[in-house]
């Protein structure tokens, strides 16, 4: 009887079809908990059809990442896959040794798991084992087809005797299995431990856990918060086989990667001991059982060596998954466009993976790469730069139009508020029968380790059982008349309910331009005395250069220059309606435009005018997914003939900020005590910020430039 096929169909990408071991891993909580986490977090409520999930992407993903991996390896120079099957091999000699020699050193938990079964079978069968005999126990277990598998078969690259060296085909067939389906387990589970709701309540968790650790209150439910995520706020080392020592995670890196790792782990703990206890106990041939020990073994060992990104050759596949043109974003821009109702044209990806070529990096800009540092980058034929450019600025424009919307905004702030007021009042109480709803405290007790069947937790810590805990937390509240729960209840009404209590006061570029004018006009600005001031300053920067041989360096760090600078900013933002380059003139350590607008919004609330008010800086409009050239893995690379060459985003970047100019910096939201007046007292709470904000402008100005009359 045949393995049995399983496959998904897919909008995108058709039917996507998933190995033996995907199909195990796939199946525990951790990945399928995925099924119920929105992409894009609370993007819906302004876009309803845009309820990507999570698990979908991901099976995307794995889909993209195996295709770049055969193409680029398929079209690479016979002098790369030599380089590639070598390094394989050695990684594959570490692996024998710690199997077959030092078997009693490992301490990696699914072996420690299987510990007894496979002493007994290595005691049996493996005693004299040498590696020259594994490599023929591999070889009969292919040609017997015991890794035929369609999934992988699809994406298999078939090593031929003329791009190899060494005439050992079967065993490069294997190592090549190895590391492709380390590559889809890794892209599989890149998205696995993002919480619910994704970035929102993972900004909710690392507020909660920074103010709570060094909380001199230690009650139960603070000392419960600090246990879960002690795991994941300190070093702690992944057991490998590889590594002559064990790997630390990252702790630079953000919560959900590091629960990630902690998600895969464990799900590769519960499936792989199973997986190599039912190969051990069944009646295949000897060689199919070595050769699949192995294979488990090098496929759980280069996946966590990939994901922690261990040395070079690991972190060269890792970007396949988490690179600045992967399989990731190939995935979602295409995604996400599609399923917003955008239509932006459609995007050729499958050209452009189709026509990767991997290479073995021995030269950058400034020479020869150390053999140690030497990685493998996938590089696109310089003839698709336009289509790698429509990708980029397409993934842009989704952040710019989609998940920038005043209303995409202003629901994710009103979740995070609210879920972060829950959580807080769960942990100032003492007992959970005072607090709104003790349920709230699941968001971070998924994240603990030891506890309790960790497993039913996990599979709960997803959108709808926090959309339900919101909904009986609103239940809850009726009844209580404090301050805070009546904004709690509003906010969560606007929510779960599509109640409104936020106004908008800046929803897009045509708004921030009138506030600038109404503020200008305040001002005073004499543009006259403004453009001859401009022209004076520009004279004496350029006499001090000429009289003093000054350098560009200390030009740049000269009063002269901060003088000039805030001039020039003065017409950007008159010009471009820029409320962040008018922030920038008027900025000192005790004074900017957020602090201008919260303190005198704060006195509207104080009058009763206001009954809340929010005030969110976007920073994130600044991501704009380029290269940012931190290292040599961190680029585009490109082909025409033998040697690649990094991709120049200059222009690419210019399109990409001039789209930028009609994403809003500030976003302003207010809650009216009458509602019936909304749109009056919305133009009477710009003219009082304008006012304010002017007069801080005014100042600003006459300090830098005293007796200039610049203002009238």
């Amino acid at each position: 009887m045949g393995k049995k096929l399983r496959q998904v169909t897919d909008n995108i990408h058709g039917t996507i079809y998933l190995s033996s071991l995907e199909s195990e891993l796939i199946s525990t909580p951790y990945f399928y908990r995925l099924h119920d986490i929105y992409q894009s977090s609370t993007v819906y409520m302004t876009y309803p059809s845009n309820r990507t999930k999570r698990y979908e992407h991901s099976l995307g993903t794995m889909e993209l990442a195996s295709t770049m991996l055969y193409t680029s390896v398929l079209n690479a120079s016979p002098e790369t896959k030599a380089k590639l099957f070598e390094k394989l091999e050695a990684y594959f000699g570490q692996i024998f040794d710690s199997v077959f020699r030092h078997f009693g050193n490992i301490s990696a938990p699914y072996y420690v798991v299987n510990k007894e079964i496979l002493e007994k079978f290595l005691d049996n069968y493996c005693k004299d084992m040498t590696e020259e005999s594994v490599n023929r126990n591999i070889n009969n277990a292919i040609n017997n087809g015991c890794f035929d598998d369609s999934a992988l078969d699809y994406f298999q690259y078939y090593p031929m005797q003329n791009d190899i060296k060494h005439n050992q085909n079967n065993k490069n067939f294997f190592l090549y299995r190895c590391l492709l389906q380390s590559v889809r387990i890794i892209a599989l589970f890149h998205d696995v431990g993002h919480p619910p709701y994704s970035h929102i309540i993972e900004a909710v968790l690392d507020d909660i856990y920074n103010k709570y650790s060094s909380s001199r209150k230690n009650n139960k439910n603070i000392k419960n918060l600090k246990e879960c995520f002690q795991n994941y706020s300190k070093n702690v080392n992944v057991n490998t086989i590889i590594s002559k020592k064990s790997l630390p995670r990252d702790m630079r890196a953000a919560l959900h990667e590091r629960v990630g790792l902690s998600f895969l782990e464990s799900a590769i703990n519960d499936t792989i001991p199973v997986l190599m206890r039912n190969i051990l106990d069944s009646d295949i041939p000897i060689d199919c059982k070595i050769a699949s020990l192995i294979y488990n073994t090098l496929v759980v060992e280069f996946s966590i060596s990939m994901l922690v990104e261990k040395d070079i050759f690991f972190k060269s596949f890792h970007k396949i998954v988490d690179g600045v043109l992967d399989a990731d974003r190939l995935d979602y821009i295409t995604r996400d466009s599609l399923n917003s109702g955008v239509d932006w044209g459609k995007i050729p990806y499958k050209r452009l993976i189709n026509s990767a070529k991997l290479v073995y990096l021995c030269k950058d800009g400034e020479g020869n790469i150390p053999i140690k540092q030497r990685p493998f980058v996938i590089s696109f034929p310089q003839k698709e730069i336009d289509d790698i450019g429509d990708l980029l600025l397409t993934r842009y424009k989704i952040f710019a139009r989609i998940n920038f919307h005043h209303r995409c905004m202003k629901t994710a702030s009103a979740l995070k508020t609210s879920v972060k007021m829950l959580a807080e009042d769960y942990l100032n109480s003492s007992r959970d029968e005072d607090c709104i709803n003790p349920n709230i405290n699941l968001l971070w007790m998924s994240l603990g380790i030891d506890a309790g069947d960790r497993k039913k937790r996990v599979i709960l810590w997803n959108d709808s059982w926090l959309i339900s805990t919101l909904h009986q937390s609103l239940v809850n509240l009726s009844g209580k008349d404090s301050q805070e729960a009546l904004a709690l209840k509003e906010n969560l009404e606007e929510i779960l309910l599509n109640k409104k209590r936020h106004y908008s006061l800046l929803k897009r570029k045509i708004d921030n331009q009138k506030f600038i004018e109404r503020t200008i006009n305040y001002i005073k600005l004499n543009e006259k005395n403004l453009s001859e001031l401009i022209e004076r300053e520009k004279q004496k920067v350029n006499s001090k250069i000429e009289d003093n041989n000054l350098k560009v360096k200390d030009y740049l760090n000269s009063a002269q220059f901060d003088a000039l600078d805030s001039l020039n900013r003065i017409d950007e933002f008159i010009a471009d309606g820029d409320l962040e380059c008018l922030n920038s003139v008027i900025t000192t350590e005790d004074c900017n435009i957020e602090q201008i607008i919260e303190i005198n919004l704060q006195r509207l609330k104080d009058k009763g005018i206001l009954l809340d008010f929010s005030i969110i800086i976007n920073k994130d409009k600044y991501k704009d997914g380029l290269p940012g050239h931190k290292d040599i893995l961190d680029e585009i690379y490109l082909y025409d003939g033998d040697e690649p060459f990094v991709f120049n985003e200059t222009s690419l970047k210019q399109q990409i900020d001039a789209i930028r100019k009609n994403v809003p910096w500030l976003y302003i939201y207010i809650v009216p005590n009458h509602i019936e007046n909304s749109e009056d007292l919305i133009e009477d709470v710009l003219d009082i910020l304008a006012k304010k904000i002017a007069e801080s402008v005014r100042k600003r100005l006459e300090e830098l430039f005293p007796n200039s009359q610049i203002c009238t």
